[in-house]
């Protein structure tokens, strides 16, 4: 019986939803309801269309068009068959969704109206079921987000990041030494290494040598946030009421998941901030985010305010721990594919080394400016397979109009940044090639700053750590290693196998490679 009422609501909330949502087929006037299916002429917008995009289908839109894998392939299609580089709309069940494909446009929305395009969508998988909004990366566009990325930018920004090199250098040191002991086993040594530095830079906390128990619970943070954040990857996020039914409810096997997800999210965030909050009460912490940020606000702030900014100085702490913990490893395992790919670029990324840094010393940041050949492999990392092919999303705090057609108050809006970053005409040819020489062209943009590190105002603050923890890390393993195609027992190579994921995060999947030292001198140089 009680299955049965169940359905039965289940059929009449999906026909209040259809009336709700379906009846009306205009586009709205001003301040008015948002959520409906393309039309071509309005009483408020005359003669105005929805940017192109595939056809929509009767009541579901493009509910049916959403790509489950390799999406990006999907979005690069549209882009070309319905956006002539620049805009693709669709409609999933009344919900409309942008996707911009070129810089020149994502320039015009995301800095030049960035009033309009800096706020975030609020997801009831992302938002009320796994909880979120506490992430200042996720937050609606506001007071409350300033406070956060107020706080990330003043320890952060470009003229202060140096008294984090020590931390960043230290953790890289042993990281080469890792790669010397058990090579196999690189991509652990990655996830130890990304977790490290943002652990002791955000906390002040030393990681275990292995099995830490802040990293391992971090990894399954990272992977509820790849498969939430896939546009149409759970259907409550288009029914929001979906977000009601109970877990044994049929189709409802999305619900045991949240629930396992929702407590290692509440770690992530709680548990290192209190741990780094005890050692500072007890006089035994290192100088680190938290603990500047604690002390500053003991000395300068009243009461009255005090258990707010707590809150924005946690928040943004699990904000960078999250993103710290894995944008690093994502892009030295794609690094390290290049590498195998690419020998000549490794040899003359190698010999730039050799020629500046001689035999008896490991590379610094500080040297950054000497090894103009490092740098360029940077940069064509973050392009050649940038970490979050859609950036995080944005969303319309109000209706606009661009380039004649009409964007909705409320309107999902993604920047393709795979689409933006293999566009010839700001990166020359053979895009879809590693080619760090490209970089060398004073006409070829930079990738950290045309969507690699997000857009317009809601661009990562940390874009330069980020940066310099990718610099030290390449340097160092070329000076110190040799990377190739693995091999057979008898010593033999094969082709590398690898793949790419699907979801949020766009990286090479776990492969097989040979590191080896380059030479007995190179070896004494991790003693």
């Amino acid at each position: 019986m009680a299955v049965s009422s169940q359905l039965i609501a289940f059929g009449c909330l999906l026909a209040a939803l259809y009336f709700k949502v379906f009846k009306g087929r205009r586009i709205p006037p001003r301040g008015k309801s948002h959520c409906n299916i393309r039309v071509a002429v309005t009483e408020a917008y005359p003669g105005l269309k929805f940017p192109p995009g595939p056809p929509p289908k009767p009541l579901i839109g493009n509910l049916l068009d959403f790509p489950m894998a390799r999406e990006w392939e999907t979005y690069h299609k549209w882009a070309q068959q319905y956006g002539i580089g620049e805009l693709v709309h669709i409609n999933v069940l009344g919900k409309h969704m942008l996707f911009v494909n070129s810089w020149r446009m994502a320039y015009e929305l995301f800095d030049k109206r960035s009033s309009i395009y800096s706020d975030r969508p609020t997801t009831p998988m992302m938002h009320d079921l796994l909880g979120f909004g506490w992430a200042f990366v996720f937050q609606p566009y506001g007071e409350w987000w300033r406070w956060h990325r107020k706080a990330m930018h003043d320890q952060f920004h470009r003229s202060v990041v140096s008294v984090y090199y020590p931390v960043q250098v230290r953790n890289t040191r042993e990281l080469l030494r890792r790669l010397n002991k058990s090579p196999e086993d690189y991509d652990a040594h990655l996830h130890w290494l990304a977790g490290a530095i943002i652990m002791e830079m955000t906390y002040g906390i030393q990681v275990k040598p292995n099995h830490d128990p802040y990293l391992e619970n971090v990894e399954t943070v990272l992977a509820a946030i790849t498969e939430a954040g896939i546009p149409g990857r759970f259907l409550v996020d288009t029914l929001p009421f979906l977000k009601y039914v109970p877990e044994w409810f049929p189709g409802a096997g999305f619900k045991r998941k949240v629930r396992g997800w929702r407590q290692a999210i509440s770690d992530m965030v709680d548990l290192p901030f209190e741990a780094a909050r005890a050692q500072l009460e007890a006089g035994t912490t290192n100088a680190c985010f938290v603990t500047k940020l604690l002390e500053e606000l003991s000395l300068h702030k009243s009461d009255s305010i005090k258990e707010d900014e707590v809150t924005v100085i946690k928040n943004t702490a699990g904000t960078l721990f999250l993103g710290g913990a894995d944008t690093t490893v994502s892009a030295i395992r794609a690094f390290i594919l290049a590498m195998v790919l690419h020998p000549k670029v490794q040899r003359k990324a190698q010999k730039e080394l050799d020629d500046f840094l001689g035999p008896d010393r490991l590379p610094e940041i500080e040297d950054m400016d000497q090894l103009p050949y490092i740098v360029a492999i940077v940069k064509e990392a973050l392009r050649w397979r940038p970490l979050a092919p859609l950036a995080v999303p944005h969303c319309t705090s109000q209706e606009d109009i661009v380039d004649g057609y009409y964007i909705p108050k409320g309107t999902i809006v993604f920047g393709n940044v795979v689409e933006m970053l293999r566009n010839e005409e700001h990166f020359g040819p053979d895009t879809d090639k590693f080619i760090p020489e490209r970089h060398f062209n004073p006409d070829v943009r930079d990738p950290a700053t045309t969507g690699a590190f997000g857009f317009g105002r809601r661009a990562c603050p940390g874009h330069t750590l980020a940066f310099n923890s990718l610099f030290i890390a390449f340097a160092s393993i070329l000076k110190v290693f040799n990377i190739s195609n693995p091999r057979e027992e008898n010593g033999k190579e094969f082709p590398v196998e690898y793949d790419w994921t699907s979801g949020f995060f766009f990286v090479p999947t776990p492969f097989k490679c040979t590191i080896k030292p380059r030479s007995e001198e190179a070896e004494r140089l991790l003693l």
